[in-house]
């Protein structure tokens, strides 16, 4: 978290130093007049940095910083090639003052690439020690896109039912906050949260049925052999669960094969639109027995 804090501080004074000197009249006149598109392409490169760089760490993309550098040299001279003579790049400007701007505009990717991967790493870390507080069965649904198309096909060939249920866990009201969790910082409690009916989820659900997650925390319950009357108990004792252990609740939906959706995505499509809130005053089963 330190280093997290002192990439940002040394960003933060990088940024605050360019525009300082940009608004220095003898600085523009006598040393280095930084051009408009100059500081179009650095605030690019900042926001989109800062942005993409932490999204493609969890999402396991290993891309260099040299890459990002590379390409942010190759946009600053295809503009300077396309745009010279104009208000972006004035007449004025000459070879040295686009040496050093693109100089500028590598240290400027490197800082906002640091600043980037240390946000992307800090995310992981804190998904890795959720999940291991509170371990489940919990699936990645991109990755297990075989294990899903593989148990739809089961269903059809041999004419068995399945069911899908989509439960989203709703944001706490009032002051009171998450039960066991209201101490920890606002993302940190989404992500406990989460994977706390996770592992909720593996406890009520059967071993024969998949617990998928989506990267909105949306999960999604693949159910073979379960029509949509056992589903909906099971989405009521969870949403009863959900409510004793954290007291929040659920959103959730469901939809059957193939009477519905022939698609595991026109399956979730059919779920969503059907969403239901939890409903209060559910009785919590006295055992978390299995379906």
């Amino acid at each position: 978290m330190s280093e997290l804090k002192l990439s940002i501080t040394i960003l933060v004074s990088y940024i605050i130093t360019l525009l300082g000197i940009a608004n220095i009249e003898r600085f523009e006149q006598d040393v280095l007049d930084l051009t408009p598109a100059f500081f179009i392409i650095v605030a690019i490169v900042v926001f989109s940095e800062l942005i993409l760089v932490g999204i493609l760490i969890r999402s396991g993309v290993k891309l260099s910083n040299y890459a990002f550098m590379a390409f942010w040299v190759v946009v600053y001279i295809l503009l300077s090639f396309f745009l010279p003579d104009s208000i972006f790049f004035p007449d004025s400007t000459n070879l040295v003052e686009h040496i050093i701007q693109v100089l500028l505009i590598i240290l400027t990717s490197f800082l906002a690439y640091d600043v980037g991967r240390k946000i992307g790493e800090l995310d992981n870390t804190l998904e890795g020690l959720s999940s291991s507080a509170y371990p489940s069965r919990v699936r990645d649904i991109q990755a297990s896109r075989d294990l899903i198309s593989a148990e739809i096909t089961r269903s059809r060939r041999y004419h068995h039912p399945l069911s899908v249920l989509t439960i989203r866990l709703q944001k706490p009201a009032g002051k009171e906050g998450w039960k066991e969790l209201d101490s920890l910082a606002s993302d940190m409690i989404d992500r406990f949260a989460i994977a706390k009916v996770g592992q909720m989820l593996s406890n009520l659900a059967r071993s024969t049925d998949m617990i998928l997650q989506d990267r909105d925390g949306q999960f999604v319950l693949l159910c073979p052999e379960t029509n949509l009357n056992n589903i909906t108990s099971l989405a009521e004792r969870m949403s009863a669960a959900v409510e004793a252990g954290l007291n929040t609740k659920i959103d959730w939906g469901s939809a059957a094969f193939p009477d519905e959706a022939l698609t595991f995505d026109d399956l979730i499509y059919v779920a969503r639109g059907r969403s239901h809130s939890g409903q209060s005053g559910l009785e919590l089963p006295e055992s978390s027995a299995k379906e």
